[in-house]
């Protein structure tokens, strides 16, 4: 488990009290808490005030996390959901890189300097603030923005369906075809060598490119596009 400096469930030093009471401004944030997940395999932490960590990674033993203040993350934030992992954030967020699965919540802004994607759907991200990132590749995971996102560029043909309705114009795709392909280390798509040349102009990611290779790019806080 990643170490971090603050109060542990499994030690004593929080409650399941204090933790719905600190996530209650969060939707669905207290069905993650229960005794049955917490306090065998895995624990909850809460770190009083800001954090600055290099990576941050939950699902190992460590499934729950609150940080009362800002978080700092200078490469990628990465959690899953088997087991079911939450990050609820009371301040601002940044991040180099951010791949998530699980359920992701921050009161303020979330700025990210690369990729902000997001994997399945069972479980969704919050943010009431403002949402900066490079690339915003959502896939099937739900991301409930409460100020209009700012996004350097839009993939996967779903996004406009992964946002709230007053988002939705502005998901649509910002490269297709060759010129996204040309600018992303990411592997093909295995159907592209099926695909004629007019057709994969008509393409975006999610055709062109492997999901599992732009995936990997994202945990390791790579870029998936080129300058």
């Amino acid at each position: 488990m990643q170490t971090l400096k603050g109060r542990s469930y499994q030690r004593g030093e929080t409650t399941l009290g204090e933790l719905l009471t600190l996530t209650a401004g969060f939707a669905y944030a207290d069905t993650l808490l229960d005794d049955d997940l917490l306090g065998g395999d895995y624990d909850a932490v809460v770190v009083d005030g800001d954090l600055h960590v290099p990576s941050l990674h939950l699902g190992d033993a460590l499934v729950f996390l609150v940080v009362t203040g800002n978080l700092t993350v200078d490469g990628a934030y990465v959690d899953c959901d088997d087991p079911a992992t939450a990050l609820y954030v009371l301040g601002n967020m940044q991040a180099g890189s951010v791949y998530t699965t699980g359920m992701l919540g921050v009161q303020g802004n979330l700025t990210v300097a690369r990729t902000l994607a997001g994997s399945y759907n069972d479980y969704s991200a919050i943010v009431k603030g403002t949402t900066r990132a490079a690339v915003f590749y959502p896939e099937n995971h739900f991301f409930e923005f409460g100020g209009e996102p700012v996004f350097g560029h839009v993939l996967g043909e779903a996004a406009s369906h992964r946002v709230p309705t007053q988002w939705a114009s502005s998901m649509k795709e910002t490269l297709l075809g060759r010129a996204l392909m040309d600018r992303s280390p990411c592997a093909e798509g295995e159907e592209v060598p099926n695909f004629s040349a007019d057709d994969i102009e008509t393409y975006g990611a999610t055709a062109l490119l492997d999901r599992d290779s732009l995936y990997a790019l994202v945990r390791e806080d790579r870029p998936v596009l080129n300058d």
